[in-house]
């Protein structure tokens, strides 16, 4: 893999902008550009010269500018040191160069760049424990945690299904990374439907499937040829249970559907339209049916179960 140039890192940053300005609405109201002098890195400056700043992303990392950093960390070590505990760290004890990348919330610590070297171009990141009173090595790049940190929160908004499923995302046909350099561990498997890492600093996807509309992950489901069993602890969107029905009038019901095995023992999926309404359907190995569907249609869902005598007064 060829080495990232900040003309690289500054076309990944304008799709993530987009994405922030769909889906953030204070993004553009409130964003600002950042202070970045000339002998900052070259990469850094691409990035946030795109991106800028604003107060909704203080929840996920800190803020970028130096000239704001050490002021910041000393606010949280000086507490630190009053607990009377193992803490004695000051700011002589940090890299002479650091920004914050991500803040302490809750008195655990937080994390900073190292950026003595002045030709480091992508920074690693250090972890400051406010227990143990410790400066340890964190991540190996400041970029990827930012770039990350950002593209979850600019799909906080979006539907968000826990999936697991066999083959895995990677081994799936369809699924490319968007943000290879700076969201590694994101997978995309349609416009509407991608896969976040477990943590921002991963670089490998998780089980956390987000989806902007609630059919496109019924959809990917249904579609996705080479996928063979899925287990979803906890169906997305309105579920209802179908007591003292058969899995045979569910599928009498549903006559066009896919049906999946599920990964856990004894369980199986169904996804499918109920008279033109986009359903998904789980067995369990007790005989539990539970039908999961958009509650935007609710109302016409419970009168086609209604009708089909699934759904008990």
């Amino acid at each position: 893999m060829s080495v990232p140039v900040p003309e690289d890192i500054r076309a990944e940053a304008h799709k993530l902008r987009a994405m922030l300005e769909d889906n953030v609405p204070s993004y553009a109201a409130t964003r600002r550009e950042v202070s970045m002098a000339p002998d900052e890195s070259a990469h850094l400056r691409a990035f946030w010269g795109v991106v800028g700043w604003c107060p909704f992303f203080g929840s996920w990392i800190g803020d970028p500018e130096l000239s704001r950093a050490p002021a910041q960390a000393e606010r949280s070590m000086k507490e630190w040191r009053s607990w009377g505990g193992a803490f004695r760290l000051t700011l002589d004890d940090l890299p002479r160069r650091f920004r914050l990348a991500q803040l302490d919330h809750q008195g655990v610590g937080f994390s900073i760049t190292d950026e003595s070297a002045s030709d480091v171009a992508d920074p690693p990141l250090l972890a400051v424990s406010a227990d143990e009173g410790t400066i340890t090595p964190h991540a190996p790049s400041y970029l990827r945690f930012v770039g990350t940190s950002l593209l979850m929160a600019a799909v906080q908004g979006w539907y968000s299904t826990t999936v697991m499923c066999r083959p895995g995302v990677l081994d799936l046909p369809g699924s490319v990374h968007p943000f290879p350099l700076l969201a590694p561990g994101v997978v995309a498997l349609s416009d509407a439907l991608w896969v976040l890492p477990t943590h921002s600093l991963f670089e490998s996807p998780g089980t956390t499937f987000v989806h902007s509309r609630y059919e496109a992950l019924l959809e990917w489901l249904a579609n996705t040829v080479a996928l063979e069993a899925v287990r979803i602890p906890r169906l997305p969107g309105r579920v209802t249970r179908l007591e003292g029905t058969s899995l045979a009038q569910v599928d009498a019901a549903i006559p066009e559907r896919r049906v999946l095995e599920g990964i856990e023992p004894g369980s199986a999926y169904r996804v499918g339209a109920l008279d033109g309404v986009q359903v998904l359907v789980r067995s369990s190995a007790s005989g539990l049916i539970e039908l999961a569907h958009n509650a935007r249609f609710a109302d016409a869902v419970q009168r086609s179960l209604s009708a089909r005598g699934l759904l008990k007064p």
